[in-house]
């Protein structure tokens, strides 16, 4: 039972880190192309990385949850 505590966890963290490290790269191109000084784009996207990767950590959550929940 623990190794699928494990591996919940690590694929959550995979999914935060795959939408992370994505949003920042796609923010930060949209703000330097905007205009925005490099380091407010970098803050920026950083903190917009952040609220994305936490909003598709819940959404793998629950979605998870629910499919669990057909098989019970």
């Amino acid at each position: 039972m623990a190794e699928s505590s494990i591996l919940r966890f690590m694929s959550l963290l995979v999914v935060m880190l795959v939408v992370g490290f994505g949003w920042f790269g796609i923010g930060s191109a949209r703000l330097k192309s905007k205009g925005v000084e490099e380091a407010a784009a970098r803050s920026q996207a950083i903190q917009a990385a952040r609220k994305y990767s936490l909003i598709a950590a819940f959404l793998y959550m629950v979605s998870m949850v629910s499919i669990a929940g057909l098989f019970m």
